[in-house]
């Protein structure tokens, strides 16, 4: 395993209740904290595991699905 910070915001299912984040990337409602509406984490926190040594690529994956995911909500929004 590396030495990277990453997997303290991992992205899961509805279900898991370790998950903080959706499959696009959403904050979940987190138990007493009030105005994540809107927040979104996109970065290597997200991990639910360190992907490896070198994490850079991972990171840009999860950086171009969430850019998709983010355009595709504010088209569907506007």
């Amino acid at each position: 395993m590396g030495h990277h910070a990453s997997c303290t915001n991992r992205m899961g299912r509805e279900d898991d209740n370790d998950a903080v984040v959706d499959s696009n990337v959403r904050v979940r409602g987190v138990r007493g904290v009030r105005g994540v509406r809107g927040l979104r984490v996109v970065d290597a926190s997200v991990f639910p595991r360190i992907p490896g040594f070198f994490i850079v690529t991972p990171v840009y994956m999860i950086s171009e699905k969430a850019s998709d995911v983010i355009l595709a909500d504010a088209r569907d929004s506007a």
